[in-house]
C-alpha cells in the first residue's frame, strides 16, 4: 500500500495483539441512563491495550461512551508511517475492530504521535494492533448461524484469515437473536454495501447469554466481494 507512495527503506515493527505489555485500565464511571439500559457496564472495566514497542507513547484512548453502552469490542489493526522525527504522518485501518467508532478513535490517538526518537530514517513503516475489550461476568457471545443466511452473487462472509478491511456491518440483536438494526461501519461501493446489509439482515443468530439467560447484544460482520470467474 504505502510502498507505492514512498520509495524508501523501511522497518516493519510488528505490534503483537493480545499481549499484556503496556496494559492500562480504568474503571468506567457510568450514569443512571447507561446503567438502566445495560447494567453489565457498571460491573466492567474497559481496557485499551497495545505493545509498548512504539504506540505506548501515544495518549491513551478513552473507551467511547457510545461504544461502552453498546458493548463494542474488537481488534483494530493499522498500517502507519512516521516522518524523520518519528511522528505518525499517515495511518490507515487495515482490519477493523468491527466498529468504526473504535477504529477512528485509534486513528485520532496515533496521528501526530511521536513514537520514535531520531529513527535515523526519512520514513518508518509500522504495523499496529490495538485491542478493545470489556471485562465482566462470564458470558456466551452471540453467534452467527451462517446456514440461515440468504445467498449472494456479489459478496460473501470474510473468513478470519482473509486480508482486507472489506465491508463491515454492525448488527444489534434482541434477546431472541433477531436483527433489530444493521448499520454499515465501513463501506466499499454502494451496490456491494447494500448487498452486505441485505445479507446481514437475512441471517439468524444464536443470542448472547449469561447466567440470567438470553440478552440483547451487538455483533459485527465482515464481507468481501466475490470475484468473477
Amino acid at each position: 500500500m504505502f510502498k507505492n507512495q514512498i520509495s524508501i527503506r523501511y522497518i516493519l515493527l510488528f505490534v503483537l495483539l493480545n499481549l499484556n505489555w503496556g496494559l492500562s485500565s480504568a474503571q468506567i464511571q457510568t450514569d443512571s441512563r447507561i446503567n438502566s439500559n445495560n447494567a453489565k457496564i457498571s460491573e466492567m472495566q474497559a481496557y485499551f491495550s497495545d505493545k509498548p514497542l512504539a504506540f505506548h507513547r501515544c495518549k491513551r484512548a478513552e473507551y467511547p461512551r457510545f461504544a461502552l453502552r453498546h458493548e463494542f469490542e474488537g481488534k483494530t489493526e493499522v498500517d502507519a508511517v512516521t516522518d524523520s522525527e518519528g511522528r505518525v504522518i499517515i495511518a490507515e485501518i487495515v482490519r477493523s475492530s468491527g466498529w468504526r467508532l473504535l477504529d477512528e478513535t485509534v486513528l485520532t490517538n496515533i496521528m501526530g504521535c511521536k513514537i520514535f526518537d531520531n529513527p535515523g530514517l526519512e520514513k518508518v513503516y509500522v504495523k499496529g494492533g490495538f485491542v478493545w475489550k470489556l471485562e465482566g461476568p462470564a458470558e456466551i457471545p452471540a453467534e452467527l448461524l451462517t446456514d440461515t443466511c440468504s445467498k449472494s452473487e456479489f459478496v460473501s462472509f470474510a473468513r478470519s484469515n482473509e486480508p482486507g478491511r472489506g465491508i463491515v456491518v454492525g448488527v444489534w440483536l434482541n434477546k431472541e437473536g433477531g436483527v433489530d438494526v444493521a448499520e454499515l461501519q465501513w463501506r466499499m461501493e454502494n451496490k456491494l454495501d447494500q448487498e452486505s446489509l441485505r445479507l446481514a439482515r437475512s441471517c439468524k443468530f444464536k443470542p448472547a447469554s449469561n447466567e440470567k439467560g438470553n440478552r440483547a447484544s451487538t455483533i459485527s460482520l465482515r464481507f468481501l466481494p466475490l470475484r468473477a470467474n
